[in-house]
């Protein structure tokens, strides 16, 4: 019984997900401004683009996360 309440709660929200991710070309999403433009050197050795510039605009309409770490 808990493992179909369990599976029936994890179908809802899969559901719940990809519904809000579809019908909306706004990269930034509704209602909202883009991220500014900016360039960074990629410092990740094992990065397929490690060593080079990137910038938010070279993943539109792709999942991306930025990190901004700073070590001391």
């Amino acid at each position: 019984m808990r493992k179909q309440r369990t599976a029936r709660l994890l179908a809802a929200l899969t559901l719940a997900a990809l519904a809000g991710a579809c019908g909306d070309d706004d990269p930034a999403g509704p209602g909202r401004q883009p991220m500014p433009d900016f360039r960074l050197v990629d410092v990740n050795p094992f990065s397929a683009t490690g060593g080079d510039l990137v910038s938010p605009r070279d993943y539109l309409g792709v999942v991306s996360a930025w990190y901004f770490g700073q070590a001391t």
